[in-house]
């Protein structure tokens, strides 16, 4: 065998393995623990009471899952119109855990974990990472900008939250026949 072959060879074995799984700087690809828990903290004060604790405990746990699911570079649904398909960008888990450390060690600045804090201070703290963060609006998705608006959008912008501020079983996003579509929808139970 040549040297020259054996080069080429050697020079070859990195195209073949699946360098993409690979993450630089050993990056989060799952809220860590301490993130989860300032999460669930938080989530009271953002998400509306009147869904109850548990529930606003399921959102939250829910939006963990969801960013589990993230996947990076997914083609996003582009309406009509709209001929560009734009592709789910970089995981904001590393934003969100450096995120979530800042709303808490700001609260413990202001004495105590973030339950503590009247809710005064609890809107002066998100009001400041919002600005900071340059949320201006609440976003139509979790995009990204930062972890407490996506998990507003998380809740806000889906079909659960359309019907409890309705009342009623509208199911808004969710593929249904359209005769069920033509009728006043079922009132929400307890």
């Amino acid at each position: 065998m040549k040297r020259r072959t054996l080069l080429q060879w050697i020079a070859a074995i990195p195209a073949l393995l699946p360098l993409n799984r690979i993450r630089v700087f050993a990056q989060p690809r799952d809220l860590t623990p301490d993130a989860i828990s300032v999460l669930h903290e938080i989530a009271p004060t953002v998400l509306p009471s009147s869904i109850g604790a548990a529930r606003i405990r399921e959102t939250a746990d829910k939006f963990v899952v969801w960013t589990r699911g993230y996947r990076e570079g997914v083609a996003l649904i582009h309406g009509y119109g709209h001929p560009r398909l734009q592709k789910s960008g970089a995981s904001p888990v590393p934003g969100y855990v450096s995120q979530l450390a800042a709303l808490d060690a700001a609260a413990r600045a202001k004495g105590g974990r973030w339950p503590a804090l009247d809710r005064e201070t609890q809107r002066a703290l998100l009001d400041a990472a919002f600005v900071k963060a340059g949320v201006r609006a609440l976003p139509p998705r979790p995009a990204g900008q930062h972890v407490i608006a996506d998990l507003m959008a998380f809740y806000f912008r889906s079909s659960e939250a359309n019907d409890h501020a309705y009342s009623a079983m509208i199911k808004r996003g969710v593929c249904r026949p359209i005769a069920i579509t033509t009728r006043r929808p079922d009132l929400l139970r307890g």
